[in-house]
């Protein structure tokens, strides 16, 4: 007798050999969600290193255009191009490595490049790609830096060598808390087109040595970005004043209106200024909103770096305090007041439909009264008539009446057709008029 056949083993959900269930269906942006916290790696930075970086703002249609050129030059190069749908991509191009990004609104591209240099900002890595593929990148340059990183084991810059790699502008930056890394900037556009940061490394590993690399730069990139709605609200001050006193003139006359066309004439210009108004709201709102969000990460950005003081160097983060937040202020002023104004015209424009309802009112009270009294008359005019039709039929009636009482008058004799038709006269009246009156209820009804 054969031995019966054992059991299957149920598989053990905890066993680590046992093959998982890929029959179940994945949500259609499962890849995209899980590979989204992979993207955008900092680079990993050994020094002596040099890094150029260009923020474009170049609006969200872009993107293609930016790839394929991202694809010419990988090609010239014989690396790999971006894919068809790529937002950042990168490639070691000869002695250089690229770096491109794309965001919501600007792309950025970053050119890395390692090795030994005498002068920090002499030969950047960006004076190695083609000037003329360079100029056909699309969109608006915002922000353009050169990094220069020098090694921990080199002597710390002087007065002197500083001087002369920022063209003598006022420097500011300070020390990473705890560490000894120190960096030098003056936030200043200089003489080729070009901000400027050195730092020198304080025995950062690779990545951490990009991160602060990524972090120095992403807080330039998001700062000229949210000034952009500094730009945006100074351009908009005068038109905000000239609206503003325009609401002060037509609140002012409408206390003083005096009849239906001024009324008219100043909801019209009331509602002029309404849409003149929606426009300008509707071109600042997205610049405004991305300012609020950009500056944000400006803070949160400048927070990571741990700053502090080095010697009589002016602290970054004070600076960007003492200069930046009045900026930010700026902007937050004129949206109130744009929103303030959107208010303030609209209770205009209600309060003057108001005005213009209660004289419509006004107008179709008088009406109805006019209609009114014309109703009375009428009803009047048309009693009148009732009773003299009421008096003509009844004198026709009673004319009919007599040719017949007169052709019998030689059976019963004139005295009794007389009185025949003395006697008639109002009962045909009486009669006439309660044909009248019931035909007139049955028109009523």
């Amino acid at each position: 007798m054969r031995a019966p056949h054992p059991p299957a083993r149920r598989p053990d959900p905890l066993d680590d050999d046992a093959k998982p269930d890929l029959t179940l269906a994945p949500h259609a942006d499962r890849q995209a969600i899980v590979a989204e916290m992979h993207t955008r790696p900092a680079p990993r930075l050994e020094a002596p290193v040099r890094v150029s970086h260009l923020a474009m703002l170049s609006g969200r249609t872009a993107a293609s255009t930016e790839r394929r050129l991202i694809g010419e030059l990988c090609a010239a190069y014989g690396a790999l191009p971006p894919g068809e749908h790529a937002l950042h991509h990168v490639a070691r191009l000869g002695e250089l490595e690229l770096r491109w990004e794309r965001h919501t609104e600007f792309s950025t591209l970053m050119l890395l490049r390692g090795g030994a240099f005498e002068q920090p900002f002499l030969e950047p890595p960006l004076a190695l790609l083609p000037e003329r593929w360079l100029q056909r990148l699309p969109g608006q340059l915002v922000e353009a830096s050169h990094i220069a990183i020098i090694p921990a084991d080199q002597p710390p810059p002087d007065r002197n060598v500083l001087a002369h790699a920022f063209e003598g502008h006022h420097l500011m930056g300070g020390r990473i808390s705890g560490e000894q890394v120190r960096i030098w900037t003056s936030l200043r556009v200089h003489g080729d087109g070009f901000g400027r940061v050195l730092i020198q490394d304080g025995g950062f590993n690779p990545t951490r040595l990009g991160r602060l690399v990524q972090r120095v730069l992403e807080l330039e990139t998001y700062r000229l970005m949210a000034l952009l709605g500094l730009a945006a609200a100074r351009r908009l001050m005068p038109t905000l004043d000239e609206m503003e006193q325009v609401l002060v003139e037509l609140t002012v006359q409408t206390a003083r209106i005096r009849d239906a066309a001024e009324e008219r004439l100043l909801l019209d210009r009331l509602t002029g200024l309404a849409a003149e108004h929606a426009r300008h709201s509707s071109d600042i709102a997205y610049r405004f909103g991305a300012t609020r969000a950009y500056a944000e990460l400006v803070h949160e950005r400048l927070g990571r770096l741990r700053l502090e003081r080095e010697g009589d160097l002016e602290q970054l983060s004070a600076f960007l305090e003492r200069r930046f937040e009045p900026a930010m202020r700026t902007c937050r002023s004129v949206e109130e007041r744009m929103e303030s104004l959107g208010q303030r015209i609209g209770r205009a424009a209600d309060l003057l439909r108001t005005r213009v309802d209660l004289a419509l009112q006004e107008q179709n009270q008088s009406l109805l009264t006019s209609m009114d009294e014309r109703a009375k008359l009428q009803l009047r005019l048309q009693q009148t008539v009732e009773g003299l039709s009421v008096a003509a039929i009844s004198y026709y009636l009673l004319g009919l009446l007599s040719y017949v009482l007169k052709a019998s008058a030689i059976a019963i004799g004139p005295m009794v057709a007389d009185i025949v038709l003395a006697l008639a006269v109002p009962l045909v009246v009486f009669g006439v008029w309660r044909i009248v009156r019931r035909i007139r209820r049955k028109l009523g009804h």
